[in-house]
């Protein structure tokens, strides 16, 4: 059940959501999948696939990020940005676009390949924080009874395939199953 709801709040920037129902905690791999998928969507670097065309390409928005947030029965993804008003729909016209092109077309192994290498960097880099990494052990044993060793979540992110990302994102990304959220 989608929906697209404009409010008009008379704000100086848009602020726009676009998401909907992802894998929840724990469907295994299928979360895995979808974790790397948002990653390469709209993770924390510059070089995402949103960032680099809404922002650095094209100077459209402020800011834009992909999130994916777990749940035990449901998760949910969504897409965040903040532009221009009349930047809005070159925004969401090009979000579509990205979102069309990755359910239509299998990433290539290089890119691929650069991408999980990407993700395992930002995960040996979030391993440094001993907090961090307290917390995370702590979300795992309480969610699923065990720890995943740093080998045993490599060799699961090395066994996703293009097929694999382009699947859950026909999944998660089809004009049908997402939802729109405008402030204006």
């Amino acid at each position: 059940m989608s929906f697209h709801k404009t409010i008009d709040k008379h704000n100086h920037e848009v602020n726009a959501v676009i998401g909907g129902f992802a894998p929840s905690l724990h469907e295994m791999p299928e979360r895995l999948v979808a974790a790397f998928l948002v990653n390469i969507l709209g993770g924390p670097a510059s070089n995402s696939m949103l960032n680099a065309e809404l922002r650095e390409k094209r100077g459209w928005v402020y800011g834009i990020e992909c999130s994916y947030t777990q749940y035990a029965d449901n998760g949910i993804v969504a897409i965040s940005f903040g532009c221009d008003k009349e930047n809005l729909e070159k925004c969401k016209s090009a979000i579509y676009k990205i979102l069309e092109k990755l359910c239509s077309t299998p990433l290539s192994e290089t890119r691929l390949k650069a991408c999980r290498r990407q993700l395992l960097g930002q995960i040996a880099l979030s391993g440094e924080s001993l907090e961090a990494r307290c917390l995370s052990m702590g979300k795992s044993l309480l969610s699923w009874g065990a720890i995943m060793s740093p080998e045993e979540t490599r060799r699961q992110l090395e066994a996703i395939s293009p097929a694999d990302i382009q699947a859950m994102a026909r999944r998660l990304f089809t004009p049908e199953v997402l939802s729109e959220l405008v402030y204006l």
